[in-house]
């Protein structure tokens, strides 16, 4: 893959097929636990756009800083919410206190739009799914027996048999099906409005897209939106054929 060609081969891990976040976030910690024990990981998503990342940047440094410090917790970035977004995750946390790591109450998906403000009201923030954590501390999470034939089988890393592993494996996602019940590990940092905004659709990469064109920021060329960002690719496909659509009218 071109744009991972700068990292060592043994540092990208590829999964067979799409079986949910919990399994994408498992393979590589077991493969970084091997390699070293005492590493420090952070997790970040790769669909986000930041309109300031200088201050996402700062809060992950500070939740890296205090994940090397506690190894037996979990650091998790919130964002405050620009406005109630039905789309998006939400984590409620213990205290608005908005300068320390403080505990969590409970994660919210995609509430309605009432639920949503009042969410806000309470001092929510939009869950970015970026984190920070000990290795060890990550991989205590699947600790339960339900993935200790899965764990086994991916320790071995071996292609065919991962590939098989895979073919049987129901989807499972991190935040609903590993995070929530586990609380009492976890600590939510607060980051300042940055322009943050989820990219999982291709309606949202259009919106940003739009904005930037809006503001005469846009530098994105056409040629480079398929090999790496594919959903703006897509968001263009529809655009364009939109547009012949219309013009056909």
């Amino acid at each position: 893959m071109p744009i991972l060609s700068y990292l060592p081969e043994q540092n990208v891990i590829a999964q067979p097929r799409n079986r949910g976040t919990a399994y994408g976030i498992l393979l590589p910690l077991l493969r970084i636990v091997e390699q070293d024990p005492e590493a420090t990981v952070v997790l970040l998503p790769a669909d986000h756009y930041l309109r300031d990342e200088e201050v996402m940047a700062f809060s992950l440094r500070r939740a890296a800083e205090l994940a090397n410090t506690d190894r037996s917790s979990i650091y998790l970035l919130g964002v405050e919410p620009d406005e109630p977004d039905t789309e998006l995750g939400y984590i409620l946390p213990a205290s608005r206190e908005r300068d320390a790591a403080v505990g969590v109450l409970r994660f919210i998906e995609k509430p309605n739009e009432f639920r949503a403000r009042v969410l806000l009201d309470q001092g929510a923030l939009w869950n970015v799914f970026i984190m920070a954590a000990s290795v060890r501390t990550l991989l205590s999470l699947f600790d339960s027996r339900y993935y200790e034939a899965t764990i086994a089988a991916m320790r071995g890393f071996d292609g065919a048999n991962l590939e098989s592993l895979y073919e049987h494996l129901s989807s499972v996602d991190f935040s609903r099906d590993v995070l929530e019940g586990r609380e009492s590990m976890l600590r939510v940092l607060t980051v300042p409005h940055c322009g943050w905004t989820d990219l999982g659709t291709p309606e949202r990469v259009g919106a940003i897209l739009d904005r930037l064109h809006d503001s005469g920021t846009a530098t994105v060329s056409p040629a480079y939106l398929p090999a790496h960002v594919s959903l703006a690719d897509r968001y263009m496909r529809m655009h364009l054929g939109r547009a012949h659509r219309e013009l056909r009218i």
